[in-house]
C-alpha cells in the first residue's frame, strides 16, 4: 500500500529546510519517492538534499522564505 504525506514548508534565509515526519514513518515505510513545488515564484533549483534519516528529510536550492509545497510517498510492507 502507497502512503501519501504532505504539506509546506517555509525556507530559511539560506534557501533550505528540513521538514520533520511523525515518529512512525520509517518504521511504517519505505521506498520513499519526493515531489517539491515552489509556490509564488519560480524555484527551478529546490532539490531534496537528504533523503529521509531519522524521520525527516532536508530540501535546499531555494530562495530565502519561499514557500514549497513537498510530498512524499512511502510503500507500506504488506502485513501476513
Amino acid at each position: 500500500m502507497m502512503n501519501i504525506y504532505n504539506g509546506i514548508a517555509t525556507l530559511r534565509p539560506d534557501g533550505s529546510a528540513e521538514v520533520q515526519m511523525p515518529d512512525w514513518f520509517e518504521a511504517l515505510n519505505r521506498d520513499f519517492r519526493y515531489q517539491l513545488t515552489s509556490i509564488g515564484a519560480p524555484g527551478p533549483n529546490l532539490y531534496i538534499a537528504r533523503k529521509v534519516q531519522n524521520n525527516r528529510f532536508a530540501i535546499a536550492g531555494g530562495k530565502p522564505r519561499q514557500e514549497v509545497s513537498w510530498q512524499v510517498t512511502g510503500i507500506r510492507p504488506a502485513s501476513r
